[in-house]
């Protein structure tokens, strides 16, 4: 099994995978890109069993790659702050998405690690 966490290049993107992996430390392979270039999923050779982290990407420039993923049995975190449209519903993925204005994707993974830690292990 491998991972792969998808983030956006820019400050917003690269503050959320730190926050993440100080909280939940995992070995993976980075796929990033300069701030325009979100195309980012498409990159992803995952396979079934593999786990993808994705941050500050849009959802809906990534859509077809997100569902090609889902349909090789990849199992994907999402967190964004960008338009998504319409939101998948898929057993393998977990959607944390706000496109309000006034909040990023650090934010966002923030109140999700919150989350984690009220619940507990």
């Amino acid at each position: 099994m491998s991972h792969w966490d998808v983030f956006n290049g820019d400050a917003d993107g690269i503050c959320a995978l730190h926050q993440m992996r100080l909280a939940q430390p995992r070995a993976g392979t980075l796929v990033t890109g300069v701030k325009r270039d979100i195309a980012l999923l498409q990159r992803v050779p995952a396979r079934a069993g593999d786990t993808v982290t994705v941050l500050d990407v849009s959802l809906d420039r990534n859509r077809d790659s997100l569902l090609a993923l889902l349909a090789r049995g990849v199992e994907i975190e999402y967190i964004d702050h960008h338009f998504a449209g319409e939101l998948p519903v898929h057993p393998g993925l977990r959607l944390t998405i706000d496109p309000a204005g006034d909040t990023c994707t650090s934010l966002l993974v923030d109140r999700h690690l919150a989350v984690g830690i009220a619940r507990g292990p």
